[in-house]
């Protein structure tokens, strides 16, 4: 279904643009059977490690919509972007998470609750067939993961942190701010007092009654204690990129795009990629989730560039030799395993005197410091997103019209 190369991405984008306007706006939220005619792109899995990044798909729905024919299918691009920066700007939520995490893994390894769920053996059909569907497609349907999730946290009433984990492990599309802050919403954390819950009828209507559920779904939303945000902080200042260095790029699967315009706006000399295959790894993520981002990361990349692992520290710094580097340049990446693993080994490459530059790109320079609250409030600077678009689209014709 997922092809893990740029050319699948830009086909399966250019085929659904069409549909990207009010169709999109009307049936967006329908999962049905036969997907040959799906109402949803599919194209979040590319979304996801950029392969196809945010702003190339909105630039290509605007050649055929206006931003208000398209809104909505602007919206839901934008809200990984929301994600993404919220948590950026709240790193403790992660952290926390994490801490109830590893707890929790301990306490229920033989949970029989939690073993028939992930085993799609919980006695409710529909939840069943979904999780199958997970394991199988490593992908489902957005409207298909909240029931799921609703399902998880308050009728089968297992830790929000343990569903969140096994979707992260077996989602393409699965990172650590849009999975964990959407399983967070589901069980009214996100946003204080408000929680979803699935209902019979709901799932009925939008499965094109694929599924009439037999068994009583909560109708009570579980309780949960309070809890205070963080206030948000601000984001660090990168100091510029030097000129006139010998510099070599970094690519991680959280951007794959940095190939691209990193390397435009620090003129790397050599280019090598850097996959936290370890970190992978001890999360148990799935073989096939693994496979993804490293057939996206090799076909992304030239022959010639190296693909080094968290295990590759050492190779590394014989990579930053053999290539007389004076620094790398890595796209800043967002919260989670990436980022801790990129941190260990920047840590370890300083000793030898090695000079790290981060870069963080336009894109999110722009939005993420307008997610300090609710997505209805990050809305507000998706114009000033868009017309940044147009803008350096601009200056990106003219630089190669010579103009």
């Amino acid at each position: 279904m997922f092809i893990p190369t740029k050319q699948a991405a830009r086909n399966s984008l250019e085929s659904f643009i069409p549909k990207c306007g009010s169709i999109y706006a009307a049936y967006r939220n329908y999962d049905r059977e036969d997907t040959s005619n799906s109402t949803v792109s599919r194209i979040s899995p590319w979304i996801r490690n950029r392969t196809l990044p945010e702003w190339e798909v909105i630039d290509a729905v605007l050649k055929e919509h206006s931003a208000t024919a398209a809104s909505k299918f602007i919206d839901e691009v934008l809200w990984r972007t929301y994600w993404k920066g919220w948590l950026q700007l709240r790193p403790s939520v992660w952290e926390a998470y994490q801490q109830d995490l590893t707890k929790l893994c301990e306490s229920y390894s033989n949970h029989s609750k939690y073993t028939k769920a992930i085993e799609s053996r919980s006695g409710i059909d529909c939840f069943d067939i979904w999780n199958r569907e997970l394991i199988d497609n490593n992908y489902l349907h957005n409207h298909a993961r909240m029931w799921y999730a609703s399902i998880w946290i308050h009728t089968l009433k297992l830790p929000w942190q343990l569903g969140a984990d096994w979707f992260l492990r077996n989602l393409f599309d699965g990172d650590p701010a849009s999975n964990t802050l959407s399983w967070r919403w589901v069980a009214g954390l996100h946003t204080q007092g408000k929680s979803y819950l699935a209902k019979r009828d709901n799932i009925l209507k939008y499965t094109g009654n694929r599924f009439k559920v037999e068994v009583a779904l909560a109708n009570e939303a579980i309780d949960v204690d309070p809890v205070d945000h963080p206030s948000p902080i601000i984001l660090e200042e990168f100091p510029l990129i030097p000129k006139g260095k010998r510099l070599g790029l970094l690519v991680t699967l959280e951007d794959l795009s940095a190939i691209d315009w990193l390397d435009k706006k620090a003129g790397s000399v050599a280019q090598a990629g850097y996959f936290p295959l370890d970190a992978y790894k001890k999360h148990n993520m799935a073989p096939s989730v693994i496979k993804f981002h490293q057939d996206s990361m090799i076909n992304q990349m030239d022959k010639n560039m190296p693909l080094f692992t968290d295990q590759d520290a050492a190779k590394v710094l014989e990579w930053i030799k053999a290539e007389s580097l004076d620094g790398i340049i890595i796209a800043e990446p967002p919260i989670g395993p990436t980022q801790a693993s990129l941190k260990s080994l920047v840590t370890s490459l300083e000793p030898a005197g090695t000079i790290c530059y981060w870069a963080r790109h336009w894109w999110d320079a722009t939005l993420y410091p307008y997610a300090t609250h609710g997505f209805f409030r990050f809305k507000k600077a998706i114009p000033s997103a868009i017309s940044q678009l147009k803008v350096n689209l601009l200056k990106s014709k003219q630089q190669s019209l010579g103009i």
